[in-house]
């Protein structure tokens, strides 16, 4: 039924797709933006969460709630704690005595995880990186509450959701593979939001892309951070100036590397703030206004669990009610700094150094691990030579690179790269060189600068599905 009605949505004149488009902007907005949202975007928005007795209260009130419904509402909680003596978890100190809850554990019981039936809830899927998105089932009064706390933030940059005009880079296939026109975006009035597609950023189209947002001139742009950094790294390669200065760009979904903040921040002239969360319902980390990534205790509680390669996150999700996500082995990493380490906004929420990404994600090499932070740097050292790169992790233990160029002599472009890549990596490890443009994605739409071979498969784009 979806593929017949997007083969009808395709054939629509792109005026038309605008009203489609819209029509379904407003009746997201009727969901997630209407009963209690202004409320508590209201009561969010006045929190500085400086007085952090008053935090952890909040936190442990909102755990001990969740857990004790999840117990008595899901047929999966009440057998997973059969064992738990409940009543000695008083506070949120005390989840370390629950078991945790791993991914293949949820997706096999999703069924008996649910504690509202699918016509009472709103319903959310996962980027699928296995190959198979999660259906997430959430109370109307939870995603209302969830968007009040991600458009507080958003008020903190001086951006207000719904009322200033906005720019996003998302997943959706809005656009056509092959549209007739180079009109690679479609427009929500309903919201004031204009959706670019992350799928046709190529070198080709995107002049279009850039003359589009200097026309528009959004009051901030989010989305995915590597499609704000292919037209930030197109505009400053080519000497365009934005024609507008954003109150800022808003990211989420991808690791921010080195090279996109100082990027994006210098084209745009405006703060990069970065937030993490999920459509699972993970808790929010939000990037202050100071820089900092800051654990929002008030939406979940975060374990910070030693793993090869880094740290590994455990998340508890306040807004999850419909489908609890309680000490849930995310498969995220995350950086960590000082714990007692405070702030210049004053916010008592914990800091931490950043998001790392997946914990798949990371290239091996006879000289040891690299982590797409690390790549980062390699790249942004090349870039005088490439645009943007990509490292997919052969099967063999060799590394294919994917390049999108600037110069015009690609044999001696690949002789730099070459001899730059096998002093990184060490001379013994392979490594092949392809000039490209286009490089893979998540059939969301979300980009890694690290692939492992067995994830690809061949399309009409380029794509993988990542385990």
């Amino acid at each position: 039924m979806k593929i017949v009605i997007l083969g009808l949505y395709y054939r629509l004149p792109v005026f038309m797709q605008n009203l489609a488009v819209s029509l379904y902007g407003l009746m997201l907005y009727q969901q997630r933006y209407t009963g209690v949202y202004k409320r508590y975007r209201k009561k969010y928005a006045r929190n500085s969460h400086e007085d952090l007795k008053r935090e952890q209260k909040i936190q442990n009130k909102k755990f001990l709630r969740l857990l004790h419904y999840a117990a008595a509402n899901s047929p999966f909680y009440r057998e997973f704690y059969k064992d738990v003596p409940l009543d000695e978890i008083r506070t949120a100190a005390d989840i370390g005595k629950l078991p945790i809850l791993h991914k293949d554990m949820l997706r096999d019981n999703l069924d008996r995880i649910y504690t509202i039936p699918k016509r009472k809830s709103l319903i959310f899927y996962t980027g699928g990186t296995t190959g198979v998105p999660l259906e997430v089932r959430k109370r109307k009064a939870d995603v209302r509450k969830r968007m009040a706390y991600l458009d507080a933030y958003k008020l903190s940059f001086g951006f207000e959701n719904n009322k200033m005009k906005s720019a996003r880079f998302f997943g959706k296939k809005i656009v056509a593979d092959s549209p007739k026109k180079p009109v690679f975006w479609r427009t929500n009035y309903a919201g004031r939001q204009r959706l670019y597609s992350t799928y046709h950023l190529t070198e080709e189209n995107l002049p279009y892309y850039v003359a589009d947002l200097n026309r528009y001139k959004p009051a901030a742009i989010d989305g995915f951070v590597s499609a704000v950094y292919t037209v930030a790294k197109y505009m400053e390669d080519n000497g365009i100036k934005s024609a507008f200065t954003p109150k800022a760009v808003f990211t989420t979904s991808e690791t921010v590397l080195p090279l996109h903040r100082e990027t994006i921040e210098r084209v745009f002239g405006c703060p990069l703030s970065d937030q993490y969360a999920s459509n699972e319902g993970a808790p929010f980390i939000i990037q202050c206004r100071c820089g900092s990534y800051h654990e929002a205790l008030d939406t979940g509680i975060f374990e910070h669990i030693p793993a090869e390669g880094g740290v590994k996150l455990l998340v508890t999700g306040f807004d999850t009610f419909g489908t609890p996500l309680i000490r849930y082995d995310i498969g995220d990493m995350i950086i960590t700094t000082d714990k007692d380490r405070a702030c210049a906004c004053k916010s008592s929420h914990p800091v931490i150094a950043g998001i790392s990404g997946r914990d798949t994600a990371f290239l091996i090499t006879e000289k040891g691990r690299f982590s797409q932070v690390q790549l980062s740097v390699l790249v942004s050292s090349l870039s005088k030579t490439v645009s943007q790169m990509q490292f997919i992790q052969k099967k063999d233990g060799g590394i294919h690179v994917l390049c999108i160029g600037k110069e015009k002599n690609k044999e001696n472009s690949s002789d730099k790269l070459l001899t730059a890549l096998g002093q990184f990596f060490g001379t013994g490890t392979k490594i092949t060189l392809e000039f490209t443009d286009s490089l893979y994605r998540l059939s969301s739409g979300k980009f890694q600068l690290i692939v492992k071979e067995e994830w690809m498969k061949e399309g009409k784009q380029r794509s993988y599905t990542q385990e």
